[in-house]
């Protein structure tokens, strides 16, 4: 049996970054993380589209993703560690009808000093070859597409190399001295009374309960304070000791295609967006994104989804062809036809672990603390939610996020959440 300070499960983003935050605060402190992967990073962090914005209605949302991503830039500048941090943009595309009823909330983000740019029909057909009028089209409207009337470029946004950021985490708690357990799967939570009174059957309905580690295929590891931070598995090993993460485990699939015609490398390449010289992040109508990766001379490209597609969870989740091709596919050639004929050179998928409201679940019960639920968005708001769950296991009120800013550490929690709706959704 081993016994800790602090007992971290799950070394993907989120969890790392709480095990640094927690040792930063706490000194002191003796924490382990465990995973049942052979190293960091080998979940769902490393299956990610790997994109960041801080372009959020929500003001929680936008303090989450703009100081983690400022943290990030301080790695890249000032520790010369490089994330491949490049700030491209995203690049909403909208119809007339959703770019007008969008306007209240870019004046709102406006009056906020928000940063973001309009960008007219006529250059996203000059610039990207873009097709914006589509309505008349067999096809398109099968498919209920509709015109694009502007983009929205949001520059405080771009994409970044996850495997950097989860090596920057790794390298700094083990130099703090924080003990990683791979190869290692937990098994159950333990959970205990808080004054056992040996009695069969404890905790018994009427004791005060709380978790007190967790059993692993390696043996127990105990613990003053368990950290969950396994993503979309955190209802796997909730669930089973009564805790509702309110998240649940979807499947997105990540296709790359290569650039390897005239047509793709003008789009690649697009100048104007940015200072790098490629394309942004481009959100096309109907959830599909189309992510540029320079560095492969490629493209990566997926779909968010809702009604039809499953909550359900795969041991070894791979890409669906057809999801590309009857899915992906129609709609973004009908509006990039630089793409006609495109097939993927290569796929992967993996989960996002969706909240009810698309925002982070961190919250805090005896013995336990939650980092969950976010929905797609891990990578770019993970130092602000490690800082929010550290904050939590060492029983603090108040969370200091990068920069100074404070924030509640149970804003996040399911039974005191105090956040604005996201109007914003990818």
């Amino acid at each position: 049996m081993t016994r800790v300070d602090v007992l971290v499960v799950g070394a993907g983003v989120i969890g790392l970054a709480t095990a640094f935050h927690v040792k930063q605060q706490c000194p002191s402190c003796s924490i382990a993380l465990v995973d049942k992967h052979p190293g960091p990073g080998h979940g769902d962090t490393g299956r990610s589209a790997a994109a960041f914005r801080a372009f959020f209605y929500s003001r929680t949302n936008m303090a989450l993703a703009a100081t983690s991503i400022a943290f990030y830039r301080s790695i890249q500048e000032r520790e010369n560690f490089d994330l491949g941090m490049k700030f491209i943009g995203y690049l909403f595309l909208l119809s007339e009808e959703k770019y007008g009823a969008l306007e209240p909330v870019l004046q709102e983000l406006r009056r906020r000093g928000l940063g973001y740019r309009v960008i007219d029909a006529g250059e996203l057909e000059e610039r990207l070859g873009l097709r914006t009028r589509v309505r008349g089209d067999e096809e398109a409207e099968l498919m209920g597409l509709e015109d694009i009337e502007v983009g929205i470029l949001a520059e405080n946004a771009g994409i970044m190399r996850p495997e950097r950021l989860v090596e920057y985490y790794h390298t700094r708690i083990r130099e703090m001295g924080v003990e990683t357990i791979y190869n290692t799967r937990v098994e159950r939570l333990i959970v205990e009374p808080e004054e056992p009174l040996g009695l069969a059957y404890e905790p018994l309905p009427w004791q005060r309960a709380r978790v007190a580690g967790a059993v692993t295929q390696h043996g127990e590891i105990r613990a003053d304070v368990t950290i969950i931070a396994a993503g979309a598995e955190s209802p796997m090993l909730l669930d089973p000791i009564g805790v509702d993460v309110h998240a649940k485990p979807k499947k997105r699939q990540v296709f790359v295609l290569r650039a390897n015609t005239p047509g793709l490398q003008r789009l690649l390449h697009a100048e104007g967006f940015n200072p790098y010289g490629v394309m942004p992040f481009i959100l096309l109508p109907k959830g599909v994104y189309v992510r540029p990766a320079p560095e492969e001379n490629a493209f990566w490209v997926g779909a968010s989804d809702h009604l039809g597609r499953p909550f359900a969870w795969e041991p070894d989740p791979q890409p669906e062809e057809p999801y590309y091709t009857y899915g992906v596919y129609p709609i973004l050639r009908s509006y990039l036809p630089a793409f006609n004929g495109a097939r993927p050179a290569a796929a992967w998928a993996g989960f996002y672990d969706i909240s009810i409201d698309g925002q982070p679940v961190v919250f805090s019960e005896p013995g336990l603390v939650v980092a969950a639920g976010t929905s797609g968005s891990g990578i770019m708001k993970a130092d602000a939610v490690g800082r929010i769950a550290a904050a939590l296991a060492l029983g603090k009120k108040k969370a200091v996020l990068y920069g100074g800013e404070e924030i509640d550490a149970d804003i996040l929690g399911t039974k005191s959440r105090r956040i604005e709706d996201e109007k914003l959704v990818i």
